[in-house]
């Protein structure tokens, strides 16, 4: 038994040899006499399994190596894109934002034009609202020639009156307000009474309308100038319901405030001079 290791030992030696020569005398053949030059391209069936099982894992990690950085580009472009789509939008918000200001700006160019009285324009700095008062803080104060109350205007019908002021500013109280009452006048009737603030941006109250008044859902109340301090003729609100209950003398008449309170950001003041000219 152990005899016939060595001589296995020597036997595989030898077939080793012999296959190192022979492939030495066949790659020498087929370079020198090309003799195997018609077999070789049926050799290659047998080579070809052997690559592509060699080349694969190498084929695959540049597959996902191209893929991953593709995606990882995509992910990146589209951030980029939102970013700009956030910009973009944001611009067109502003000019939206513009756009409308200047709309409110001319609306107001116009109705000053309409008003006889010599005014101030003014801007809206600060909106002071709780369940008891409603004021607007505007940038115009007695150095301006603000007077303690002066009536103020918007783009579409009276606002308020100053009922407070510095220097540079004013407090403008609305009519909103249920301590506000102005008197006013229907426009298609000539009558004539007091409207109330309610403590609502969206609602007015008339007071003592007897039943036997002509008044309706949608006739417009002016300022009657009674007071002295509001110019007679400027639009007020308009009358949104008129409510008969039995058993009492006066209807109920709700009125919604023509002028924008609570939103209008430029205002006029009408100066006092041509007030009391009234």
């Amino acid at each position: 038994m152990n005899n016939s290791l060595p001589f296995n030992g020597k036997v595989s030696s030898a077939r080793f040899v012999i296959l190192v020569l022979l492939s030495v005398a066949m790659i020498v053949a087929d370079v020198r006499y090309g003799m195997f030059a018609n077999a070789r391209p049926y050799l290659t069936l047998f080579v070809t399994p052997i690559q592509i099982v060699v080349t694969a894992p190498q084929k695959a990690l540049n597959w996902a190596s191209e893929h991953l950085a593709s995606r990882e580009d995509l992910v990146q472009e589209n951030q980029a894109l939102q970013g700009e789509v956030l910009l973009l939008r944001s611009r067109q918000q502003r000019l939206d934002s513009l756009q409308a200001e200047n709309v409110r700006l001319r609306e107001l160019l116009d109705a000053s034009q309409r008003v006889d009285e010599k005014i101030v324009m003014a801007e809206v700095i600060g909106f002071d609202q709780n369940a008891y008062s409603h004021k607007l803080m505007i940038d115009k104060g007695f150095s301006s020639g603000a007077y303690v109350g002066q009536p103020v205007l918007d783009a579409t019908g009276v606002l308020g009156q100053v009922v407070e002021m510095s220097a540079y500013s004013s407090r403008v109280l609305l009519i909103a307000d249920a301590s506000h009452f102005v008197p006013v006048q229907l426009a298609r009737t000539g009558f004539r009474s007091i409207l109330r603030g309610t403590g609502s941006l969206k609602r007015l109250e008339l007071m003592s309308v007897p039943r036997s008044v002509d008044i309706k859902k949608g006739d417009i109340l002016t300022t009657s100038g009674l007071d002295k301090r509001f110019p007679s003729g400027y639009p007020v609100g308009v009358v949104r319901s008129v409510t008969y209950t039995q058993g009492k003398s006066y209807a109920d008449v709700d009125v919604v405030p023509l002028a924008q309170l609570g939103r209008s950001r430029h205002v006029m003041l009408i100066e006092k001079a041509k007030v009391d000219a009234e």
